[in-house]
């Protein structure tokens, strides 16, 4: 298969599960002997780049607004240039069979109405609540799909249709990819055409994340993710403060590891580190490169899923139960899907540092279950959430969307 790869965001730049999922793909998909190229923004570079079939030449809207209507709209119309022509320019220079869109988010949806209006097999991989909101994410297609009341705007759409895609109507969801059942179902009940939608869950490469077989001791604890608030980090904090100064087991350690974009909520955390007396039992890492998480994985015993949100599936637990650690979690959203109570992980209301302190008790005075919990997760990740599995079907989903376009 001719395959072109649209991502918003593609490693090494802005580095988050998604990303690293969509690197992931690319590489098992050459690997299987398919033909891919990379279609994406130049977020943290100064200028459009070309590597390796890697085409970074997309300008998004990341991060950027301004108060003034009509600047605003020159910088859509000249992002909107640039995009378009650049997946133009790729479609007739590679003939894709079918252009493979993870995540439009901050590039532009037009690109997946042309891709469409140009006869082009389309799939989507949807890691997030995506398909529930589409049509309020995008401002180009926000833009134009406004009622149009005066004379001026509308004449301002013509001019704009001669030289743009202004994208209309509704986008064609027929051939979606699902990362979990919750977001599947998440947005069927919001009346989104998509039941015939695939559920892929992704795997990981387990080579990279092996079953530490040591149990160290003291037990080492550990939590891996953005330190934001809706990740429900401090819970974590609070679990700790019950087990050490309600149970006086002063040895345990938590380390939490994770870059911020909120400053104020890591203030807070250390805050409360510092009130509790925790400075000792508690260390902030900051964030580590993804490369080297393996490595940190293995000098813990215990990992803490504290969200508080509906997670859309989870990465960091499959690569922590694939490392032998004992999870302990809250199960919201498509993580329900990965965590099974008492088989896999052990699981707690979200919010409820009392009852998470109680579940990481019972595995710090139970041996038996604490390598109960280990061997199974990384049964369960070998057996269901392994990258050969995921790519298996992915592959085979992306041959049918060729095929069904053909018939």
């Amino acid at each position: 298969m001719r395959i072109l790869v649209i991502s918003n965001f593609y490693p090494p730049y802005y580095i988050g599960g998604y990303e690293l999922g969509c690197r992931d793909a690319v590489d098992s998909l050459k690997a299987r002997g398919h033909e891919v190229t990379v279609l994406t923004s130049y977020y943290g570079l100064d200028e459009p780049e070309l590597e390796n079939g890697i085409y970074r030449w997309l300008v998004n809207d990341f991060g950027w607004k301004n108060q003034n209507v009509l600047k605003n709209i020159l910088l859509l119309l000249k992002k909107e240039i640039v995009n378009q022509s650049s997946l133009k320019h790729l479609l007739k220079k590679y003939h894709p069979d079918v252009v493979y869109i993870w995540n439009p988010n901050y590039v532009s949806l037009s690109l997946a109405f042309i891709a469409k209006d140009l006869h082009y097999a389309t799939c989507f991989f949807v890691f997030d609540d995506w398909v529930v909101s589409w049509e309020t994410l995008d401002p180009w297609y926000v833009t134009w799909n406004k009622p149009c009341k005066k004379i001026r705007c509308c004449l301002a759409k013509l001019f704009f249709q001669l030289v743009v895609c202004l994208p209309k109507n509704s986008l064609d969801l027929k051939n979606v990819q699902f990362a979990s059942h919750y977001l599947k179902e998440n947005a069927l009940a919001y009346g989104k055409p998509v039941s015939d939608a695939q559920v892929i869950h992704w795997g990981l490469d387990i080579s990279k994340f092996p079953l530490n077989p040591q149990i160290h001791n003291p037990i080492r604890l550990l939590y891996v993710g953005q330190v934001v608030p809706h990740k429900g980090v401090h819970i974590a904090i609070e679990a700790m403060n019950i087990i050490i100064k309600e149970y006086n087991l002063t040895s345990v350690t938590l380390s939490i590891v994770g870059g911020s974009v909120n400053p104020a909520y890591v203030n807070h955390l250390q805050a409360l580190v510092s009130e509790y007396g925790l400075e000792k039992n508690i260390q902030f890492v900051g964030f580590i490169s993804h490369d080297h998480l393996a490595e940190i994985y293995q000098e813990h015993d215990i990992f803490l899923f504290t969200s508080i949100w509906d997670e859309p599936f989870g990465i960091t637990p499959l690569e922590a139960m694939s490392s032998g650690l004992a999870v302990i979690g809250t199960a919201t959203g498509g993580s329900s899907e990965i965590m099974h109570p008492e088989n896999t992980a052990l699981l707690y209301p979200k919010e409820d540092a009392r009852v998470c302190a109680e579940q990481i008790m019972r595995l710090l005075r139970d041996p038996n279950l604490l390598d109960f919990i280990r061997k199974n997760g990384r049964k369960e990740v070998v057996r269901k959430f392994n990258i050969e599995r995921t790519m298996d079907e992915i592959e085979y989903s992306l041959k049918m969307v060729i095929l069904s376009q053909k018939s």
